[in-house]
């Protein structure tokens, strides 16, 4: 009898002696597991498990449980209301409800100065009642234990507010790291993801000038970068919930679907949006906390300013490369291009055709109907330049009323065919003035490299040649360097 007694008291007191074990847990899941293992030691065969309070939808999630001295992570979820036994639990009534039908279970409360944060449900395997000495051990185990669950809360919101902080700090330096728009919007959302861990970022932007939302580029945790350049919707209400999101419309079949998991964020200056960033983690499931939600959106503001910014670089890099009046490259930054594409024929030994092109009769054009009409034909030829241009080549105003083109992989048959097709598309296509339309024309001259000339100012002076005779053949033509050296 003695023997049982000593015993019983030595398990008693173990959990007085054990209960330090837990003050030291730095993350939920040692703590639970803990905790059970520590009430098994002490009170011998029994069920545990514990529950955290969930005050927004009113229930008690399983987030350990111990079965058979078997640790598993808890799947129950009690959903709590008035009427329920445990209701008292929650509200502070009681902080111990005793099943009635099954005396050896129990429900205790991990309360703290009044905040209600869980319970632990035990229930002993023996079928034995718990004593009321078993009863006072495990309030005062069940308030360490509360103690513990609030020192760590604390302790993870703080860290959380660390990384948050360093987070911004980074997400901010990248979001001024670069002043070119499809690099910068590269670098926030890799930013975002890789600070702040969620599944994926997605980034469109406003097309005022097209009236639409027009996807850029998405992120995800697994470090897959894409392009959203497919998706373009018009800026109308109820087109598509993102484009709503831009209009400022109110909530969305979507939105509602995936509560807490996903994010719109509207980019905006002032009263101006520019865009939207949308995170979420609908892959993982994992929700977005308030505290994530607020870091993410006061990013919002910087990253549209970055992104006019980026704008008006772009527009300004523009100018200072094309010419105001027709569109096209300025000579300068024709010949950069034109040096690049020629290291690239030498390389792969692959070739290009440059046709310089002038506008028959131009001074006459300008001086009997003025320079606005004289504008209207540079901006008409120019435009039916850029129609024979493939997405690989280009072009620049050369002179007053000259231009030059660089057309990649094009012998000498195909670009004397090209040349044709341009001077057809010009023909017939002056502006129309008072006295009807106006008769325009052009001489095209054509060079090769490296079939005609292996230095690249060689080859366009072999086009200046060729532009020479086919103004000399009568105007309105076209003629390859080649076919001068085989009229010799």
């Amino acid at each position: 009898m003695i023997v049982k007694r000593k015993k019983r008291r030595e398990k008693n007191s173990t959990l007085n002696e054990l209960w330090h074990i837990i003050s030291h847990d730095k993350d939920p899941d040692a703590l639970y597991s803990h905790s059970l293992i520590i009430l098994s030691k002490a009170l011998g065969k029994i069920e545990g498990a514990v529950f955290t309070w969930e005050p927004h939808e009113n229930v008690l999630r399983c987030q350990k449980v111990m079965r058979s001295n078997v640790l598993q992570d808890g799947e129950e979820v009690l959903v709590v209301t008035r009427e329920s036994p445990l209701w008292g639990l929650c509200s502070g009534i009681t902080d111990l409800v005793i099943d009635r039908q099954n005396q050896s279970s129990i429900c205790v409360a991990l309360r703290t100065e009044g905040e209600f944060l869980g319970m632990i449900r035990i229930t002993r395997l023996t079928g034995h009642r718990f004593s009321r000495i078993n009863l006072s051990q495990i309030r005062l185990f069940c308030s360490e234990l509360t103690v513990a669950m609030k020192n760590l809360k604390i302790f993870m919101q703080n860290e959380r507010h660390v990384r948050q902080l360093r987070a911004s700090f980074e997400i901010s330096s990248n979001i001024v790291k670069s002043i070119h728009l499809d690099e910068l919007l590269r670098l926030i959302v890799k930013s975002i993801v890789t600070h702040m861990g969620f599944d994926r970022v997605r980034l469109y932007l406003v097309d005022r000038k097209r009236e639409l939302l027009k996807g850029e580029v998405a992120y995800d945790l697994r470090g897959n970068i894409m392009s959203l350049d497919k998706e373009q919707y018009p800026l109308k209400s109820k087109v598509h919930p993102l484009v709503d999101h831009v209009l400022g419309e109110g909530e969305n079949l979507v939105q509602k679907s995936f509560h807490d998991v996903v994010v719109f964020v509207p980019l905006q200056i002032k009263d101006i949006v520019v865009g939207l960033m949308v995170v979420d983690n609908i892959l993982s499931q994992q929700k977005i906390s308030q505290d994530e939600m607020h870091t993410i959106k006061s990013f919002a503001g910087q990253i549209a300013m970055a992104v006019e910014n980026a704008r008006l670089f772009e527009k300004i890099e523009e100018l200072s490369i094309t010419d105001s009046l027709t569109g096209l490259y300025v000579i300068r930054h024709f010949k950069e291009r034109l040096e690049t594409e020629v290291y690239r024929s030498k390389r792969y030994g692959t070739s290009l055709a440059l046709f310089l092109i002038d506008i028959d009769n131009f001074k006459t054009i300008n001086d009997t109907y003025g320079h606005p009409v004289g504008d209207l034909v540079l901006q008409t030829i120019a435009n039916k330049v850029k129609g024979i241009l493939r997405q690989t080549d280009f072009a620049c105003r050369y002179g007053g009323d000259e231009f030059m083109t660089c057309l990649l992989n094009l012998n000498a048959k195909d670009s004397l065919q090209l040349g044709k097709r341009l001077l057809d598309a010009v023909e017939n296509s002056g502006p129309f003035l008072e006295e009807g339309a106006l008769s325009i024309g052009i001489s095209v001259g054509i060079a090769l490299f490296p079939e005609n000339a292996e230095e690249i100012d060689d080859v366009i002076e072999k086009a200046d040649q060729a532009l020479y005779e086919a103004k000399k053949r009568g105007k309105n033509q076209i003629c390859g360097w080649w076919e001068i050296q085989e009229q010799k």
